[in-house]
């Protein structure tokens, strides 16, 4: 089975904040989250059903402000930071005898 494709949407709210639609397109199920926190949560807990063989697409509302944009920008960039050892050895598990990296 091919990985399950994910959507995680950001979206501009009617105060000003951004928030993310995440959808399980198998399913057609979707969560808001409020934050990267509960993002990071509520995807861990959704991909574990499919053994976290998922595909993740990212999308943007046209109406997401460039405050907006700048903050999910930091604020991935750190998580990211966070998790750098494990996108590492996750990179690394891809790279097959050749050396490619179909990840890099």
């Amino acid at each position: 089975m091919a990985a399950v494709k994910f959507i995680s949407s950001v979206e501009q709210d009617g105060l000003g904040s951004w928030y993310i639609n995440l959808t399980d397109t198998f399913d057609d199920v979707t969560v808001v989250c409020k934050d990267l926190d509960e993002y990071k949560q509520k995807i861990e807990d959704m991909g574990a059903e499919y053994g976290n063989d998922i595909e993740v697409q990212w999308e943007r509302s046209k109406d997401l402000s460039p405050a907006n944009i700048q903050d999910l920008q930091e604020k991935m960039a750190k998580l990211q930071e966070e998790y750098k050892d494990e996108i590492d050895e996750l990179n690394n598990k891809n790279k097959d005898e050749s050396g490619f990296n179909p990840n890099a």
